[in-house]
């Protein structure tokens, strides 16, 4: 019985000529590759532009184009740096040509420092977007007020003491004449809060309209506080007080005293006395209108502790003595 002893030296053999082979045209490629990267190429390359040197009291309205075409003359290895990873490159306007109401610079005027700021033996031969348009405008500042977006209900028998305060009320915002002259105020995030029963103290971020984002503002948000309290009501008897009533003239009113019914947070409740309100009939009613039969009570002052207050007899009936 014969047995085949020589076939493994055979495959042995053949795959060291095999992987030879690879190794040999591996090297080859990469000494072929090395060669054609290191000659000079003229080629095209995608940039992204960063715009500086905006001149003194200008700013630009809405950003121009964020990318050009160039291109560029280079050994194959830069030109490769080149097409792989999107570059930045800075563009000035302190140049920019103005012509009627429209603004536009002109790259390929600035090749020389456009190319400095390239690496190596890089050349910028052109840039195909030769015209790129500007829309520049005046620089203004001015403060507008914050309007706080509140949705709050209270728990029953709670309200405030007093208005919400907020600080700060208004902002400083530095933009493009255009955009600054359109805001009038800015609105606040909105705060929604059921069933409020404790003191409000929130901070509240300024929203900016999208199409003013480019707008520089003071501050990016308020604080909103406000004591809130729970409520209750008490009532007065007083007399029927004049102003503005001639010395010799006598008036009778039926009532002659009228019910005052106020509402006060409780913690404040006990400061609210028949001096925290003035409540009046004006004899000038009577000399605008000399036949009216009624004289109307008028609130001239409360206090800050009284949230609410309702006379009555809401009329007066009068008769005068000469």
């Amino acid at each position: 019985m014969k047995t085949a002893t020589n076939k493994p030296k055979i495959s042995i053999t053949n795959n060291r000529k095999v992987k030879v082979f690879l190794f040999i045209l591996l090297l080859t490629s990469i000494i072929w590759l090395l060669i054609e990267l290191s000659k000079t190429y003229v080629s095209t390359a995608l940039f992204e532009v960063q715009y500086t040197n905006i001149p003194t009291g200008k700013l630009l309205h809405s950003k121009p184009i964020k990318e050009v075409n160039i291109t560029l003359k280079a050994p194959g290895f830069s030109l490769l740096k080149y097409k792989i990873r999107k570059n930045k490159l800075n563009l000035s306007l302190r140049n920019v040509v103005r012509r009627g109401s429209n603004h536009y610079v002109l790259p390929n005027q600035q090749i020389a420092n456009l190319t400095t700021q390239l690496s190596g033996e890089t050349e910028i031969i052109t840039v195909l977007n030769d015209t790129i348009y500007i829309e520049l405008g005046n620089n203004k500042s001015k403060k507008v007020p914050i309007n706080p977006m509140l949705d709050i209900k209270f728990k029953l028998g709670y309200n405030l003491t007093e208005p919400i305060k907020i600080k700060p009320d208004s902002v400083l915002i530095t933009g493009s004449e255009r955009l600054v002259d359109s805001i009038q105020e800015l609105e606040t995030e909105v705060l929604k809060i059921s069933n409020a029963y404790k003191n409000i103290d929130r901070d509240l971020d300024i929203i900016m309209p999208l199409e003013s984002l480019n707008i520089i503002v003071e501050f990016k948000s308020v604080s909103i506080s406000g004591v809130v309290d729970k409520f209750t009501e008490g009532k007065f008897i007083i007399p029927v007080t004049f102003i503005n009533k001639p010395a010799e003239i006598i008036i009778n009113t039926f009532p002659k005293e009228i019910e005052v019914v106020y509402q006060g947070g409780l913690s404040n409740f006990n400061k609210i006395t028949t001096n925290s309100f003035l409540i009046v009939c004006d004899y000038e009613q009577y000399k605008k209108d000399t036949l009216i039969k009624y004289l109307t009570p008028v609130i001239k002052h409360k206090s800050e502790f009284i949230s609410s207050l309702k006379v009555n007899p809401s009329q007066i009936e009068f008769l005068i003595q000469k």
